[in-house]
C-alpha cells in the first residue's frame, strides 16, 4: 500500500488535522496528545511502526465523531481521550490502550448516554479496563486476551465477536447481543447474563458445559 505522506517523530499542533480527511498517511512515533480531531477522518492510515514496534500518542485528544477506517492503530496510546461518537472500522488495534477514555455524553450527574462504533476490528490484547461502552455498536471484533476488568458493556451489540483468553466475569455484559459470537471460556456460573441475547447453538454449548445434555 503506497502512502501519500509520511510524518516521523512529529508533535502536532491542536488544530492541525481538525475536520480533515487524511487518506493513506503514515505516522511514525507521532504525538497527537491534546489535539482536536473532531470530525477528522483517517482512511487507510498507518499509526504503527513495525520496525520500532511503536504506536502514536493520542493522550487527552478530542476524538468526537472522528473515524478511523482500514487503519493500523496497534499499540497506540488512546488514554483519557474524549471519544464520543468515534468510529473505528476494519482496523488493526492490537494492544491499543483506552484506559480513562470517555465515550459518554453527560446530560446530568445521573443521566448520560454513550456512543461508539467499533466494528470489524482486531482488539486483541487491547486495554479497555474500566471504560463505559453502554449501548454501543461493537460487532464483529476480535477480542483475544483483551483486558476488560471493570468495564461496562451493558446493552451493547457484541455479536459476531471472537472471544478467547477472555475474562467474562470481570466486566458487565448484561443485556448485550452475543449472537454469532465465539464465546470461549464463558461460564454460566460466573457471568451475569441477565438480558443477554444468544442463539440456540450458543445456548446448547453453554448448557453442555454444565454437564446437561440438550436433546433436539
Amino acid at each position: 500500500m503506497t502512502m501519500s505522506l509520511v510524518f516521523r517523530n512529529e508533535k502536532f499542533s491542536p488544530d492541525r488535522f481538525t475536520g480533515c480527511i487524511a487518506e493513506r498517511y503514515q505516522f511514525i512515533n507521532c504525538d497527537f496528545s491534546g489535539c482536536d480531531l473532531t470530525d477528522t477522518q483517517f482512511i487507510h492510515c498507518q499509526f504503527y511502526d513495525r520496525e520500532s514496534e511503536q504506536g502514536c500518542n493520542f493522550t487527552r485528544a478530542t476524538l468526537k465523531d472522528a473515524s478511523f477506517k482500514h487503519c493500523d492503530l496497534s499499540m497506540n496510546n488512546f488514554r483519557s481521550v474524549n471519544a464520543l461518537g468515534i468510529e473505528i472500522s476494519e482496523c488493526r488495534a492490537q494492544g491499543i490502550d483506552f484506559r480513562g477514555a470517555s465515550f459518554m455524553n453527560m446530560i446530568t450527574t445521573k443521566s448520560w448516554f454513550c456512543s461508539a462504533f467499533i466494528t470489524k476490528t482486531n482488539l486483541s490484547y487491547a486495554n479497555l479496563s474500566k471504560v463505559v461502552l453502554e449501548k454501543c455498536e461493537l460487532w464483529d471484533n476480535r477480542w483475544v486476551g483483551t483486558n476488560v476488568v471493570g468495564a461496562i458493556f451493558s446493552g451493547s451489540d457484541l455479536s459476531g465477536g471472537e472471544f478467547s483468553s477472555f475474562d467474562w466475569h470481570s466486566a458487565d455484559f448484561t443485556h448485550c447481543d452475543l449472537t454469532r459470537s465465539i464465546t470461549s471460556d464463558l461460564d454460566l456460573r460466573s457471568t451475569d447474563l441477565e438480558g443477554v441475547k444468544l442463539d440456540s447453538d450458543q445456548v446448547s454449548i453453554l448448557v453442555e458445559r454444565l454437564g446437561i445434555r440438550v436433546e433436539e
